[in-house]
């Protein structure tokens, strides 16, 4: 208490009591996969496209992080957090090509790491302007109809991708390694030495492939805390993701194992929910066989968590590095969806239907559902990405739960920001005397919250009072409660449903005479 010695007018700031409680963003993605380069196990910032390259490299055949990422953003995401997975022997494809003397002149390796590399092949010819020293490095990239390694009719051959004309050996590594998305190039000579500089490497009679590249990549990256490659949990050091992904496993050997973890491991977070994508070529039983584990093939638990989603099937885009259509995982078109729905609509609004749902990343679909063959998925809480006269939409709201009360993705999602908001907002407690003012000041601050959640449309009821509830009081906080340091809160809501049936009941009407 202040001395007044002085007659006069004094102004004392009083704090009111009120503690606001901030929502907590629900919309900042987190993917992992494999990327042509950056830094392994550690979760980088990526807030546009353009920082994605910066830090991990643009796209490369079959991998699928880097699609991921891109239609997260053209869907209207704004931020993520992104890991390169990838472990210690992990190889590019290489080869050397000699010189017209046989000596060894030119390392030709495939742009990244893992096994894609080894269906790139590379023909050397002289250059198009006749220089003596001067050649045409022309690369053909094979690539499968599909991930079990066979080749299927024209594809067998491959196709011409990239072609470097008028090169010479003491500048072609400049003129390749900044353009080419398929090979970088090393020279093996000093040019220290004239001689050098002339040489050219030799031509060959035909195509010739890169060699011994290698995945090195399992479910161990993903999973493994104790991995020297840290998978998942580069994400733990992060509190503010809130919608994870992770495209590259859905045809990886163990991507059921690797779900499972994926949706353990947000369930032990409690503010993060994983976006599944299933192996691509399904059809509507096997797909139903595959969240179920109810085969031989895909034996094991059965999916059955509302801290995730599985959608089907793969989707096809337009393909930034061909051109052509590409067949990809859904996931980070969906998640961008989700983004995009909580900044415009809310966490609250199902991220489904053909406007909140509709895909604007994507062109086609795998496989055309039929309303009859939803009707086998939907029930079990797969999500199918429908071709509709409005478009290309997500047709299903619906998490892996079997608990009917969390069926509904946007109604874990919800709990999840309320459960976080409250759960940052009431730090201030700790440690107040635990009285019934305390008791008072915690109501009013969760109620204040709540009753924004409910005007945004959140919540159910005509009223706060029907929308939702706060007890604090001397009845769940007796003595002994009290004595053990305790401060019990309890916290009720009505959330909002979404209208997945709309019944729309029409009867004819005889006029009275």
């Amino acid at each position: 208490m202040p001395n007044y010695l002085s007659p006069g007018v004094y102004v004392e700031e009083v704090s009111s009591g009120v503690k606001p409680i901030a929502g907590v963003g629900t919309a900042v993605g987190a993917f992992i996969g494999l990327a042509e380069k950056g830094v392994i196990g550690k979760a980088v910032l990526v807030t546009n496209w353009s920082q994605y390259v910066n830090e991990f490299g643009g796209f490369i055949p079959n991998a699928y992080l880097a699609y991921a990422v891109y239609n997260f953003f053209a869907e209207g995401g704004t931020s993520c957090y992104v890991v390169r997975a990838a472990s210690t022997d992990v190889k590019n494809a290489v080869s050397i090509a000699p010189d017209t003397e046989g000596e060894n002149l030119l390392e030709i390796s495939a742009r990244s790491e893992g096994d894609w590399g080894n269906r790139v092949s590379y023909k050397i010819e002289p250059s198009s302007n006749g220089q003596p020293a001067g050649f045409k490095l022309t690369i053909k990239y094979t690539e499968l109809s599909s991930f079990n390694d066979e080749y299927v009719g024209e594809e067998e051959e491959g196709q011409i991708v990239e072609i470097f004309d008028n090169l010479l050996i003491f500048n072609c590594a400049e003129k390749i390694n900044d353009i080419s998305s398929f090979v970088k190039v090393e020279t093996l000579v000093d040019f220290d030495i004239v001689e050098n500089q002339e040489k050219k490497p030799a031509d060959t009679d035909d195509f010739v492939a890169l060699l011994d590249g290698k995945n090195g990549i399992s479910s161990v990256e993903y999973l493994d805390k104790k991995n020297q490659v840290i998978g998942i949990h580069a994400f733990d050091v992060v509190d503010e993701i809130n919608i994870l992904a992770a495209p590259d496993i859905a045809d990886m050997t163990g991507s059921r194992d690797i779900i499972l973890e994926m949706l353990n491991y947000c369930r032990l977070r409690k503010d993060c929910f994983f976006v599944a994508d299933p192996p691509h070529g399904l059809t509507p039983q096997e797909v139903k066989n595959f969240k179920e584990g109810a085969t031989e093939k895909y034996a094991g638990n059965a999916f059955n968590s509302s801290f995730g989603a599985l959608y089907y099937p793969w989707v096809y885009i337009n393909d930034p590095l061909t051109g052509k259509k590409k067949l990809i995982p859904p996931s980070g078109s969906v998640v961008g969806t989700y983004a995009y729905v909580d900044s415009l609509r809310g966490v609250h609004k199902a991220p489904a239907g053909t406007t909140d749902g509709f895909l604007d990343t994507v062109v086609g679909v795998e496989k055309i559902v039929t309303k009859g063959e939803q009707e086998l998925l939907n029930p079990i809480g797969i999500n199918v990405i429908r071709s509709l006269p409005e478009g290309i939409c997500i047709w299903g709201a619906r998490t892996l739960s079997s608990d009917a009360e969390w069926r509904y993705i946007n109604i874990r999602r919800l709990m999840m920001y309320i459960e976080e908001s409250v759960d940052k907002g009431s730090q201030w407690v700790v440690f107040e005397p635990n009285e019934p003012s305390l008791w008072g000041k915690v109501k009013r601050n969760l109620s204040a919250f709540l009753t924004r959640v409910w005007r945004d449309g959140a919540l159910y009821g005509s009223t706060p009072e029907e929308a939702f509830f706060v007890k604090v009081d001397e009845e769940n906080n007796p003595p002994a409660t009290r004595d053990a340091g305790q401060l019990v809160i309890e916290v009720g809501v009505a959330p909002v449903k979404p209208a997945e049936f709309v019944i729309i009941k029409v009867s004819q009407k005889t006029l009275a005479k």
